[in-house]
């Protein structure tokens, strides 16, 4: 029964996994602008404990946020200059009449699109891939539609995770014990197969 490779070794071993990168996440998000860094990290210690379980999470964690910093900050602060400005945008067609106001909320609708498809793989592309920030945004787009059955399940996991956050209150200790540590669990497998269809020669060994 507590055999090391026991179901029950390998739950609580799950479970404390996810509280640790959860904890880690939040503590590397305090200061703001290193959400994207945190995020980069949490994606690569979570991919690499599904995918090859080399190395343990806390250094896969803090290498991935070393060594990812600069450039993760970087990409976080553009996403957050242009989610502002679409929040800008947003509230200036509120203020517009009726008839232009339905327009621009279309045009609206269709910027907000790119943005939240892309946002959806830029951290996790960041983890996996070593590239530059322009063409880590456009992989990120690129794949976003390449991929766009797996884009719209991503998107609906991502939303309905916080839907039954705030619908379902017993669920609120789990998550703020665990919760992005079960949202990159779920997330991971999806990233990991999307991921692999463009590296079938990878040796799964050294994910690096």
């Amino acid at each position: 029964m507590f055999h090391t490779d026991s179901l029950i070794i390998r739950i609580l071993s799950l479970l404390s996994d996810l509280f640790i990168l959860h904890f880690f996440w939040i503590l590397c998000c305090i200061p703001l602008v290193t959400i994207g860094a945190s995020t980069t990290a949490l994606y690569y210690a979570m991919m690499k404990r599904i995918d090859t379980d080399e190395g343990s999470i806390v250094s896969n964690f803090w290498g991935s946020f070393k060594l990812n910093l600069k450039q993760s900050i970087t990409l976080w602060l553009i996403e957050l200059i242009v989610i502002v400005i679409l929040l800008l945008d947003f509230r200036f067609c509120l203020m517009v009449s009726k008839d232009m106001r339905f327009f621009m909320l279309i045009i609206y609708g269709i910027l907000l699109i790119p943005l939240c498809f892309t946002s959806l793989y830029i951290f996790p592309m960041q983890a996996k891939f070593d590239n530059p920030i322009k063409m880590t945004l456009k992989n990120s787009f690129m794949l976003s539609i390449l991929n766009l059955p797996y884009t719209l399940l991503l998107l609906l996991i991502t939303i309905g995770f916080f839907v039954l956050a705030f619908m379902i209150p017993n669920l609120l200790l789990p998550l703020i014990m665990f919760g992005m540590g079960i949202y990159s669990y779920i997330t991971s497998f999806i990233y990991i197969h999307i991921f692999h269809k463009y590296i079938p020669n990878e040796d799964k060994t050294t994910i690096e």
